[in-house]
C-alpha cells in the first residue's frame, strides 16, 4: 500500500467466469485511465486476504463485486459495511466469506480498519468466458461513476 490519499478501491472477481470478473475489471479501466494515481487500486482476485492488502493508512475501502442480491440484472447496490452487519449471515458478495472474514478478524484482534463500502453489480452470467455479458460490458462507465462518488 503506497501513501496516498487513505483511500483503496478492491476488485475482486474471477474473470475466467463472465461478470463474476467485474470488479477486476473496473480496476484495470480504472488504473488504465490514468486518472487515480492518488487512489490505491488493487486486485483482490478471488479470495482477497485484507490483513495482507490493507494497512492502516487506509481510511475508505471500496470493494468493486459482482453481488447476488435479487434485483434485475445490472443493478448497481451499495452497501455500506459496520460491525453490526458484519455479523449478518446474508450473502454479501460471491467472494464474500473472504473479505467479511477478514474485516471480522480486524475487529477480533483490534486492528484499523478502513470505512467499508461495497459496490455489487448483479451478474448476467457467471459461466466460463473471458467476457463480459454485453449489459455489463456497456455498464462500465456508470460503475466507475458509482465508485467515483464514494471517493469523493
Amino acid at each position: 500500500m503506497s501513501d496516498k490519499h487513505g483511500i483503496a478501491v478492491l476488485g475482486i472477481g474471477n474473470p475466467l467466469c463472465s461478470d463474476d470478473g467485474i470488479g477486476i475489471r473496473i480496476i484495470q479501466e480504472m488504473y488504465n485511465s490514468g486518472m487515480y494515481k492518488t487512489i490505491d487500486l488493487i486486485d483482490g482476485g478471488t479470495s482477497p486476504d485484507l490483513l495482507s492488502l490493507l494497512d492502516e493508512k487506509v481510511e475508505r475501502l471500496i470493494i468493486v463485486d459482482a453481488l447476488k442480491g435479487g434485483k434485475k440484472p445490472g443493478s448497481i447496490y451499495r452497501l455500506v459495511i459496520t460491525d453490526e452487519n458484519i455479523a449478518e449471515e446474508s450473502p454479501v458478495s460471491l467472494h464474500g466469506l473472504g473479505v467479511l472474514d477478514s474485516l471480522k478478524m480486524m475487529k477480533r484482534l483490534d486492528l484499523h480498519r478502513p470505512e467499508v463500502i461495497i459496490v455489487g453489480i448483479e451478474p448476467v452470467d457467471i459461466s466460463h468466458s473471458l467476457k463480459l455479458s454485453p449489459l455489463l460490458e456497456a455498464l462500465i462507465p456508470d460503475i466507475i461513476y458509482a465508485v467515483e462518488k464514494e471517493i469523493r
